[in-house]
């Protein structure tokens, strides 16, 4: 390119950046400066406060007015759900705009009123809702409300109820919502019907429905039609469970008689045929003896195939891992289905996983109870190798504490493999008591009451009570308090501070004493416990027909004894056993200064076995023997008694006993007492009892004789009440003599053994 070229080229660059600069330059002067958010106002809200509707707003007075931000605030203010209306107005203000949310307030719910409704009245309606007075007026929650209640009336039998809401509006806009209820007959299921069922009965079916028929006065067959859906589900799992895998219901129909009021279900299912067991292999077991492993194994062979008892299987293998810390062992059980033969080859697969380990323990619901307290029961820690026993003595020991109501223990997987967290949820219940009233006895008769105690004493553990009896034939005093875990070892210490008068036919029994108590665990369920007791003990107001042998016992006499024993306790609770035992072997010795010279050893064994439908039967042994020593015999108020609500229940208190010439029962040495109660739960923490009791007291002038024995059986009732095990017993005397009732009729706190 020449000179000039290069010149004229570098003119014209010039002339065009000029111009874009100068067209820049003129673009720049006729752009209109932004618009400013000078005030954001709200009106039309007359309960809504001005700051919750600005608080969803992201617009700021300064910003720059944004039409798209704004639309958004519009969103955020109509969605806290009290607004039927959200509109924007724009307004010139100072230099800028003033932007207004106008808002048109939802109604709210002034009053809510129920017509037509005879089954229930207005307060329990309103609990089935959750509409509350002074909320929002929201069709939906109405809508909400009203399936609510025709739930609630379909649950109770009202098929055919019928609620329709309305709203009256009062001058302030504000509303009153009024359900219209039609509730009808109420319906009865006059029968179930099954359609093409040959597999299995009609009434293996029916067993595993909640719905049921009406049945007299008994069950009045209530159609609800959320139970039934379950209902069906039950049927095919019952299918299930018989080999029938295959199975499902085609079609379920509930025809209504109006003029009978009653219902007939008709379900139509489509069995397929039965399947039995084939091949029964296990694969992956190194760590247990097989011949374990196949114990577990629900399923045999030849058997009616049921996936429930596949689920049983692998349940239990798991459980079997768990008992050696392979906590994250994996049971997989694998189906091979021969539709030939209708047969179905089982193989559980088992992956044994490593060992497991606790991570962490984490406890909750315990608002008044120190984390320690729960902690220091648990035979789980962190870093121990966890297992399934562990797992079930820990909540064991924690429902045993008497603080909780619930306690559940669950696992959760930890960081890895080997690590795991177990997680223990309470509920707490009252552990105080306070209370001034009265009560009955069957040996006390009427008897004025003082509690004062609380077994959590400052959420601790520990136990403080102040007891106060009085009534016709007896008042007692009790001052005592037990640390059971003194210095924060598992070493339980206490003390009972106590004075009791009890006026029996022939004389009056008064006594006043201290107790120091001592007892610590060892190995597995066994504990040592030691004591010291020093007492005064008077006997006066003899009657005039008193016997020499009473005559010599009267006056005040200073017992000073020490006494140990060995206890072995497996009850799984020990208000109301269900399983597990209990032992003891005691010995006391009393001439350590004081009056009195003895000594008495006892053994007590216990048994509590499960059965069937949660029935329990329970056994019981006890024999004891004393004798004096120095020259001296076993004072009256230690000698041995039968008879009365914890031992023979066929007899009245202390009414076994050997006699002297003149008829007095003067106690015995030695006795021996058995007992097996058999015992039904029922619903709302009831139980029944039938018990046979059978035992003899011997001494003095009556010779041991295991074959002289005093017995009859009984029944009962027991009621698991929030202030201990009431029970009411009568036991029936059928061995009866000269001068004894027919019976016994008992009331007492307690369990009976």
């Amino acid at each position: 390119m020449t000179t000039a070229g290069r010149v004229c080229l570098a003119v014209v660059i010039v002339l065009t950046a000029g111009l874009l600069i100068a067209s820049t330059a003129r673009a720049q002067q006729s752009q209109p400066p932004p618009i400013l958010i000078r005030d954001i106002h709200v009106e039309g809200n007359r309960r809504v406060q001005d700051a919750v509707i600005l608080g969803r707003v992201k617009s700021t007075v300064g910003s720059t007015f944004n039409p798209s931000l704004l639309a958004e605030d519009i969103r955020s203010i109509f969605s806290l759900g009290f607004f039927d209306d959200v509109q924007l107005r724009v307004e010139d203000f100072e230099g800028g705009v003033k932007v207004v949310f106008a808002v048109s307030e939802r109604p709210f719910v002034r009053d809510v009123d129920f017509v037509g409704n005879k089954k229930e009245d207005r307060d329990s309606l309103q609990e089935k809702i959750d509409l509350k007075l002074g909320s929002v007026y929201n069709p939906v929650d109405v809508q909400r409300a009203v399936e609510k209640l025709r739930d609630f009336y379909e649950d109770e039998g009202y098929f055919e109820v019928q609620i329709t809401p309305t709203v009256e509006k009062f001058a302030d806009s504000d509303v009153k919502l009024i359900f219209n209820i039609v509730e009808g007959r109420q319906m009865t299921i006059e029968s179930i019907v099954f359609r093409g069922n040959k597999g299995l009965r009609p009434d293996q079916l029916k067993d595993a429905m909640e719905t049921k028929e009406r049945q007299y006065f008994i069950l009045r067959g209530k159609v609800q039609r959320q139970r039934l859906e379950v209902d069906i589900d039950r049927i095919i799992q019952v299918y299930n469970d018989n080999g029938f895998i295959q199975a499902r219901v085609e079609s379920h129909d509930v025809s209504v008689d109006r003029e009978k009021a009653r219902v007939t279900i008709t379900i139509v299912v489509v069995e397929g045929p039965q399947f039995r067991v084939g091949e029964v292999k296990v694969t992956g077991v190194t760590l247990l003896p097989e011949r374990e492993v196949d114990r577990q194994i629900k399923l045999r062979t030849g058997d009616v195939f049921s996936v429930g008892r596949v689920r049983e299987t692998s349940t239990a293998i798991l459980n079997l891992y768990s008992t050696i810390g392979r906590a994250s062992a994996d049971v997989n059980p694998k189906r091979e289905q021969l539709p030939t033969v209708n047969q179905i080859n089982l193989t559980f697969e088992i992956t044994e996983g490593p060992e497991v380990y606790v991570e962490r323990i984490n406890i909750s619901g315990n608002v008044r109870s120190e984390d320690k307290i729960l902690r220091r029961e648990l035979p789980l820690h962190e870093g121990d190798l966890y297992t399934l026993q562990n797992k079930e003595k820990a909540r064991q020991r924690l429902v045993n504490l008497g603080y909780f109501e619930t306690v559940n223990i669950t696992t959760q997987p930890g960081s890895d493999k080997t690590r795991i967290i177990v997680s223990i949820e309470v509920v707490e219940r009252a552990t105080g008591i306070f209370s001034i009233g009265g009560g009955y006895s069957s040996v006390d008769s009427l008897v004025g009451t003082i509690d004062l105690a609380q077994r959590n004493f400052l959420g601790r553990g520990w136990e403080v009570a102040i007891r106060i009896r009085a009534g016709a034939t007896t008042q007692q005093g009790t001052i005592s308090f037990t640390d059971p875990w003194l210095f924060d070892r598992p070493l339980s210490a206490g003390f009972d501070v106590y004075k009791s008068i009890r006026n029996y036919q022939d004389y009056t029994y008064d006594t006043t004493g201290l107790n120091l108590r001592m007892s610590h665990p060892f190995a597995e369920y066994w504990r040592w416990h030691t004591g010291y007791r020093l007492s005064r003990d008077v006997i006066s107001h003899l009657s005039d027909t008193a016997t020499p042998d009473l005559v010599e016992q009267k006056g005040a006499t200073i017992t000073s004894s020490v006494g140990a024993s060995l206890t072995r306790d497996s009850r799984d609770v020990i208000a109301a056993p269900t399983k597990g035992a209990q032992t003891t072997l005691s010995f006391d010795f009393a001439g350590l200064g004081g009056d009195s010279q003895f000594y008495k050893a006892s053994f007590l064994q216990t048994y509590f076995k499960p059965i069937w439908f949660g029935h329990i039967l329970g056994m019981r042994g006890e024999a004891g023997y004393e004798a004096g020593w120095g020259g001296k015999e076993v004072p009256l108020f230690e000698r041995f008694y039968l008879g009365g609500p914890n031992t023979i229940r066929a007899f009245k208190f202390r009414s076994i006993s050997p006699v002297d010439a003149a008829g007095f029962k003067q106690g015995g040495t030695s006795e021996i007492l058995g007992t097996v109660e058999y015992v039904i739960p029922l619903p709302f923490g009831l139980r029944v009892a039938a018990f046979f009791d059978i035992g003899n007291v011997y001494g003095f002038d009556t010779k041991f004789d295991p074959t002289d024995l005093r017995y009859g059986p009984g029944g009962g009732i027991r009621w698991q009440s929030p202030f201990g095990p009431i029970r009411v017993d009568y036991g029936l005397n059928i061995d009866r003599r000269a001068g004894e009732g027919p019976g016994a009729f008992h009331f007492s706190v307690g369990s009976p053994f």
